[in-house]
């Protein structure tokens, strides 16, 4: 990977869109832009807009407007030109490669990130940051994703740092006196020092442990056995008929599911397929693969006939879940019939606490009431913490960290010579580094901005 040639890709969907934005970064891309331009931008100060054709030779291309910005002023720290042509495919296409065939080349995924992560303008913590904000899918993973692009975690980290360096100051001045008999080290305020640093670190470690939350899509899986009504339930959260409804028992052989925004989340439901001792051979490995998501998924909707007392079946499904109870809503199907007063008594006997909803999936009766509490279930804590770790990097990281902070502190506690206690902060001073890319390698830089797109 070339860092000083010009770079060109598409940054926005090149179908769908009425506008289409192309940006190009690199020295000397201005003047190359002017080459193919209608205006002359060569003399442009920045900061500006140009409207103007984008010509090869006397072919128009596209009228398009030129957005200039001058290094350092830019989100690469280079030089760079974006243009706005009309939404168009074939019109994009031919942009790029008009570009690609002077001198130009098409970026690589994340090249743009890194390109600013390369000239100071983000560390790597906040060049990661930008590719956690696309794949988001919760407004507060949007939020703890721009919160992080904006420096919040990082700085966390270099205050942490900071303190480390400090101590270490401290330790290698007595390095320095050590000939001179002066005892500089104070060993119980280093170690207290360490144990704040351990439990501001086991802080963050902790958010990672419920960041799923936020940054993945909430599994909801549907339970029950045959003809219970989970169908009906899943067409009724998403007001279409995306799954076929059969009074015929296991009709639902595998698992369907459906993507719906719920509290500005986005959740997964997934109809099962209905669980029973006698399945048919054909249903066998549906039933399986439900016991298997019932452990997997982090809501459970366990649905029950309220008209009718619980069988051997729904027996069955109990003992599955009863250990899931942290897991779990009660719905009461079928209250349109009637209501079973033996199945409501059992169900409060067996789970104690859990929501118990009653419903009509076939009038929709109190079908709110059970959004609701699935909304109830999904909501977020209230902590308005904004250092939350969601990066698997950034966790094993600070891990090995914690580590590396626990064996200085019992060197100081075992009052280890200054030289053995300098090689351990600098030890864990170096993991810091590594997480925010003051100390790292092209290799591990490369697999990190490989995963981003190509327009990042």
């Amino acid at each position: 990977m070339d860092n000083n040639d010009i770079i060109i890709a598409p940054i926005s969907a090149t179908q769908g869109g009425s506008i289409n934005l192309i940006r190009l970064s690199g020295k000397g891309v201005i003047s190359k832009v002017n080459s193919f331009f209608s205006r002359d931008i060569l003399s442009s100060k920045g900061g500006r807009f140009y409207y103007g054709q984008l010509k090869n030779n006397d072919d128009i291309i596209d009228d398009v407007i030129v957005y200039i910005f001058k290094a350092p002023h830019s989100y690469t720290g280079e030089d760079v030109v974006e243009i706005s042509c009309h939404g168009n495919f074939f019109i994009t296409e031919e942009i790029i490669n008009l570009f690609l065939d002077h001198d130009c080349r098409l970026a690589d995924p994340g090249e743009f990130s890194k390109r600013a992560f390369l000239n100071s303008k983000m560390d790597l913590v906040q060049a990661e940051a930008v590719a956690d904000i696309i794949s988001a899918n919760s407004k507060r993973a949007v939020k703890n994703s721009i919160n992080q692009l904006h420096g919040y975690l990082s700085g966390e980290i270099n205050r942490l740092k900071r303190q480390l360096v400090d101590l270490a100051s401290l330790v290698e001045l007595e390095i320095d006196f050590s000939e001179e008999d002066i005892e500089i080290i104070p060993y119980d305020k280093i170690i207290d020092a360490l144990k704040d640093i351990l439990i501001q670190t086991e802080g963050l470690l902790v958010s990672y442990e419920t960041s799923k939350s936020i940054t993945d899509k909430i599994q909801v899986l549907l339970l029950g056995k045959p003809n219970v009504g989970k169908s009906s339930i899943m067409n009724g959260f998403i007001n279409k008929d995306r799954v076929i409804v059969s009074s015929t028992p296991g009709t639902t052989r595998d698992h369907i599911h459906e993507d719906i925004i719920l509290n500005d989340t986005f959740i997964r439901l997934i109809d099962s397929a209905g669980i029973r001792e006698q399945a048919r051979e054909i249903e066998k490995e549906g039933v399986q693969k439900s016991r298997v998501l019932a452990k997997e998924s982090d809501i459970i909707l366990f649905i029950l006939d309220g008209s009718q007392k619980l069988d051997q079946e729904d027996r069955r499904i109990i003992e599955l879940v009863e250990a899931l109870g942290n897991k779990l809503i009660l719905v009461l199907n079928k209250n349109d019939i009637t209501r079973n007063k033996e199945t409501y008594a059992e169900i409060n006997i067996k789970f104690p606490g859990i929501p118990v909803v009653d419903i009509s999936a076939k009038t929709k009766n109190n079908m709110d009431a059970l959004r609701k509490e699935l909304i109830k279930k999904i909501s977020l804590s209230t902590d308005q913490n904004i250092n939350i770790i969601t990066n698997a990097r950034h966790y094993h990281l600070l891990k090995n960290f914690k580590e590396q902070v626990t064996i200085t502190i019992k060197s100081a506690e075992q009052r280890m010579g200054p030289e053995y206690l300098a090689i351990d902060l600098r030890s864990a001073i170096d993991i810091l580094g590594t997480l925010t890319g003051a100390v790292t390698s092209d290799e591990i830089l490369n697999n990190i901005f490989s995963n981003f797109c190509i327009g990042k």
